[in-house]
């Protein structure tokens, strides 16, 4: 394509790579060279494939994200709209123009108004005022139209018909200048600037202008048909500029060196559009993380105490087996992320979680089974090799997961993951998996853990509790239960109680934990029984129930085990306050017993229930399903965890320990028939769990693992102190 057509094909809206809307660093916060400093990073935009991607440098790679966005026609932009340090995507078609904030997932546009708009306009983005907020133009043959974001318009001139417009600062002292590059020429203005500026190397011509109180600097580099980008890529306050050639980007050192260029290859989206991405902090930092954030994180990080942790068991019946299931899945799970789901990300520093799959249940959920499966064999056992693995490899694939997925929410990625349905458990699963790693995660990575499990213990807390059925017993969820949802949210606010117990929100997390343990398993009968729990008087209080009389979940439309075994919810938060040395409300036990014995000991006659009838649990580790099946017909891993919790603290009676010990050498007999690592065979019947099956096996193992280091521990502390403020009907205003 050759330089000439740049202009019309703009005008004409055509996708193709010869335009460069750009967004430089803001110059007034680049010259601050601490912890927030802002840095440029290739991006590309594709508006018909609806796709944006940025890539960031990092110690172990180039870290990736990528967004999907409302496909479409016109011109893709990236640009800071609005002041929080990170460039994310917006568009241009015909004068109008659209963006989002959003730095991660899959956002909507938004609509920015109309700037521009005739035949061969082509837009720019640049920091013209100073409300740190990119402003929009229009480059119009030389003459460069501005809209500004603090209010009014500007206009300037430089540059002429056929030139790509670029800008920048391009020595470092906070002002914004232009520049264009005209078939292998760069121009470069500098207003305020008559002398030759020293940051200028003897390969460049500088012509001073006095009457305009300006010089322009020239030097050759590059083809007629490379596309010009120019961004501050080392942080340092001055803008340089590069050049595009189709996927290789060559990065000019500076304007001392101009001839002196690094090559790299970026493997854009299609018939990409080279963009100018931006990103607060080091190439070890989060690269969607905002300022505000990156100062929050690194506040709070620094609030948490570390665990408790006790050495795993293999005194216990069925421990052996766990340990033997979890070291040979773990290395399964490694092998497995590096040779085939995760391979096109291994190398990255992070592996932008949320574009691995279509569902946020998927890309996270699986992704923190993962990481808490390898941290707790990691803390819990002194193993220098797994499966022919080193320690380092298995705690290095821990954090990745850790830090990749902690960055990516809310809390820290505008866009992100989080405060919505299941998150509170994907938070407290890869925040337990941090904070077991605690003392091995840099000061970063532990301000974005702690910042993620805050967001959803404070969203929780807001949520409040739900109910299955009114006190009437009319059903508000038809045919499902909320048990699981409560009894998961319960994890998130307990394990911000148990990391950050002097927070300035502990007492409402507290209170939040004990409302939800008692809204997530109460039964019809306890609206009449005169009883007190933690001086809350249920019958009086609870507005509605969850389980069934005999302590059965009904989900799916069915007396269902598999959500039934959710009960472990109660006694994994109870676990975690005692690794946080805090006593725990009597609360989190109400009804456990009860209900595990749904499992162990209740008795399902045939008919009305599916043949054979009887308990749930059946000899050799099999299960029985009284109303039918929803996840698959043999899967025992699902309920290694809630008989590794009910062998520690249900009574004698439910059996647990024989349940633990059936399950779990059920579950290893099925790993050993691959020579991998993985458990179920492929396919619906033993386990139709798309959404990482063999992740959430081995979660329930590793958390048997854990709670089976407490049965012989320190004995437990129970709080029967009264909280009567708790909040069972609604959730928290703060």
């Amino acid at each position: 394509m050759k330089f000439t057509k740049f202009a019309s094909l703009i005008a004409a809206g055509s996708l193709v790579t010869t335009l460069l809307p750009l967004t430089p660093t803001n110059p007034a916060i680049a010259k601050k060279r601490t912890g927030s400093q802002v840095s440029s990073i290739p991006a590309a935009g594709n508006p018909s494939r609806g796709t944006w991607v940025t890539w960031a440098g990092g110690v172990n790679g180039t870290s990736r994200t990528s967004m999907d966005l409302p496909k479409g026609e016109g011109i893709a932009l990236m640009a800071d709209w609005n002041g929080n340090g990170v460039a994310t995507p917006g568009r241009y078609m015909s004068g109008e123009w659209a963006y989002t904030n959003s730095s991660v997932d899959s956002p909507q546009w938004e609509n920015m108004g109309r700037w521009g708009g005739e035949p061969g306009d082509i837009p720019v983005t640049a920091f013209i005022d100073a409300d740190k907020r990119a402003d929009r133009g229009i480059f119009r043959d030389g003459t460069w139209l501005w809209q500004l974001t603090s209010g009014g318009e500007a206009t300037d001139q430089f540059g002429q018909l056929g030139d790509q417009p670029i800008s920048g600062d391009w020595d470092g002292d906070g002002k914004t200048d232009l520049g264009v590059y005209r078939a292998g020429q760069f121009q470069l203005r500098f207003m305020g600037v008559t002398q030759r500026p020293q940051v200028l190397g003897k390969k460049v011509t500088y012509q001073p202008s006095p009457t305009l109180n300006a010089g322009v600097a020239f030097f050759s580099l590059g083809l007629p048909t490379d596309i010009a980008v120019a961004g501050d890529w080392n942080g340092n306050g001055r803008d340089t500029p590069a050049l595009v050639r189709g996927r290789d980007w060559f990065f000019m050192k500076n304007l001392k060196k101009v001839k002196k260029t690094s090559k790299a290859t970026f493997s854009m989206p299609g018939v990409s559009i080279p963009l100018v991405g931006q990103r607060v902090g080091g190439e070890e930092a989060c690269p969607t993380q905002t300022r505000a954030s990156q100062v929050r994180t690194a506040g709070i990080g620094k609030k948490v105490r570390k665990p408790l942790i006790l050495n795993g068991t293999r005194t216990i019946e069925g421990n052996r087996e766990v340990r033997s299931t979890l070291e040979d899945g773990v290395a399964y799970l490694v092998r497995n992320d590096q040779k085939s789901r995760l391979e096109d990300r291994w190398n990255t520093t992070y592996y932008d979680p949320i574009s691995t799959k279509r569902t946020a249940e998927e890309s996270i959920r699986r992704n923190t089974n993962a990481a808490l499966s390898a941290a707790t064999l990691l803390t819990t056992t002194k193993l220098r090799n797994f499966d022919g693995l080193s320690r380092k490899k298995v705690q290095d694939y821990a954090i990745w997961h850790i830090r990749s997925i902690a960055c990516q929410h809310q809390s820290t990625s505008l866009g992100g993951w989080g405060e919505t349905w299941q998150s509170a458990l994907w938070a407290a699963t890869a925040g337990q998996a941090g904070w077991l790693l605690w003392g091995r995660l840099s000061q970063a990575e532990r301000g974005y853990v702690a910042a993620m499990v805050e967001g959803e213990a404070n969203a929780t807390a807001r949520r409040g509790p739900r109910y299955f059925r009114d006190r009437a017993g009319r059903e508000i969820s038809i045919g499902d239960s909320k048990a699981d949802e409560v009894s998961w949210d319960l994890l998130a606010p307990t394990l911000a109680l148990a990391m950050m117990p002097k927070h300035k929100n502990a007492k409402i997390w507290k209170e939040s934990a004990i409302a939800l343990s008692l809204a997530a398993f109460s039964r019809p009968g306890d609206l009449t029984k005169k009883q007190s729990i933690n001086g809350i008087n249920v019958a009086l209080r609870l507005p509605g129930t969850n389980a069934n009389e005999d302590g059965t979940v009904t989900n799916h439309g069915i007396v269902n085990p598999d959500y039934t075994q959710n009960v472990q919810h109660l006694w994994w938060a109870a676990t975690l306050l005692r690794a946080g040395k805090i006593p725990v409300p009597e609360a989190f036990f109400y009804n456990a017993d009860i209900v595990y014995r749904a499992l162990s000991v209740v008795e399902f006659s045939s008919p009305p229930y599916a043949a054979p009838g009887g308990t749930v649990y059946k000899p050799l580790g099999q299960i029985y399903y009284p109303m039918g099946i929803s996840w698959g017909v043999r899967r025992p891993a699902t309920f290694v965890g809630v008989d590794g919790f009910a062998n520690v603290y249900s009574a004698p009676d439910t059996r647990a320990d024989e349940f633990l010990a059936a399950h779990a050498r059920d579950t290893r007999a099925l790993q050993l028939r691959w020579k991998d690592g993985h458990i179920y065979a492929k396919g619906d019947v033993e386990d139709s769990y798309k959404r990482g099956k063999e992740e959430y096996a081995l979660q329930q193992m590793a958390l048997a693992w854990w709670v089976g280091s407490w049965k012989y521990g320190p004995k437990m502390q129970l709080d029967t102190k009264p909280y009567p403020n708790v909040k069972l009907d609604r959730g928290y205003n703060f």
